[in-house]
């Protein structure tokens, strides 16, 4: 395959977007029922937030001698492989013992929470992919908007997702899959090292 033709739209198999190799482009890609989605760069604002989420993650697994999940940044994750359909959420939690894998690099089936930061494609998070992981069963689905500042978390029931919150910067996002777990978010959208934000 050449690699310089690849583009959103091209269809691959799951073995050709396995092989692409990491240093074609670093942006992230993901496989959408066979067709590559390329997703922007992340902007310095994007990264940010990710980082401070993901350390609170960090923070609260480093607790216990045995830790009740673990938590991946852009990993890929294999929901439907007979459909062709591998993400990337900005951060994945598997809990231990649950149904997801993590084999071979990916994790395979439904993570429990998946997290995602909204960017440029607002569509695609709100819309497309929270379809895709309440098909696949994904327990919950939290949204940052770093637009307006919130985290919409998303509590799957029924096969489908219903609000259980739409949180602000003066609130403190808990979760029942992970007691204990505290992220107060104006240390998140509050803090005095956050990038300017962008305008769109």
């Amino acid at each position: 395959m050449a690699m310089l033709k690849l583009r959103t739209g091209a269809r691959l198999s799951i073995e050709e977007f396995l092989e692409l190799p990491d240093t074609f482009d670093k942006r992230k890609m993901e496989l959408d029922e066979g067709e590559l989605y390329i997703m922007p760069r992340p902007r310095a604002g994007h990264q940010f937030l990710q980082l401070r989420i993901g350390g609170y993650f960090d923070r609260y697994l480093d607790e216990f001698d045995e830790p009740p999940a673990d938590v991946f940044p852009d990993v890929i994750v294999a929901l439907a492989l007979e459909c062709r359909i591998l993400l990337s959420p900005d951060l994945t939690i598997v809990l231990r013992g649950g149904a997801a894998m993590v084999r071979n690099g990916i994790v395979e089936g439904a993570p429990d929470v998946v997290i995602e930061i909204l960017s440029s494609d607002r569509n695609r998070d709100l819309v497309r992919k929270r379809r895709l992981y309440a098909e696949a069963g994904v327990a919950e689905y939290w949204v940052f908007d770093s637009l307006n500042d919130t985290a919409t978390l998303l509590e799957l029931r029924g096969g489908e997702y219903v609000e259980r919150g739409v949180l602000d910067a003066s609130a403190t996002l808990t979760a029942a899959l992970l007691p204990g777990l505290a992220i107060p978010l104006a240390d998140v959208f509050r803090h005095p090292r956050r990038p300017a934000r962008d305008s769109r």
